[in-house]
């Protein structure tokens, strides 16, 4: 019997249309969506220009401020969200998409329809 091939670590691909798709380097970004709330937060943030922390808090249900706050700064260093500190008192911060995150939403969006289309009412 033959063995099944041990995965090599620095190279972890997906088959697409007949080719192969190395996602070894998105592993941290994957690791990031996977997480509670991080594709709640890019769906709604794409409906709005900018947000307060408040209100992304409120549209996604976040009951923690401590893991909304946690989400967010991980999405801003991957590049997926802006953080922007307004000059003002009392200082107010508003949160946007990056243009890496808008094209990662639009991406996104085929997987939402999904989800609605074949998920709903049945989790």
């Amino acid at each position: 019997m033959g063995e099944i091939p041990t995965p090599d670590r620095n190279n972890i691909t997906i088959m697409h249309d007949g080719g192969d798709i190395s996602i070894t380097k998105s592993e941290g970004v994957l690791k990031i969506l996977g997480k509670k709330y991080s594709l709640l937060i890019i769906g709604i943030l794409g409906n709005n220009t900018a947000m307060s922390f408040n209100d992304i808090k409120k549209s996604v249900g976040c009951p923690r401020s401590n893991l909304l706050s946690l989400r967010l700064k991980e999405m801003s260093n991957a590049g997926i969200m802006k953080r922007n500190v307004m000059d003002s008192h009392p200082v107010s911060v508003k949160y946007s998409l990056t243009e890496n995150g808008k094209e990662l939403r639009e991406n996104l969006i085929p997987l939402f329809k999904w989800i609605e289309c074949n998920c709903y009412p049945k989790l």
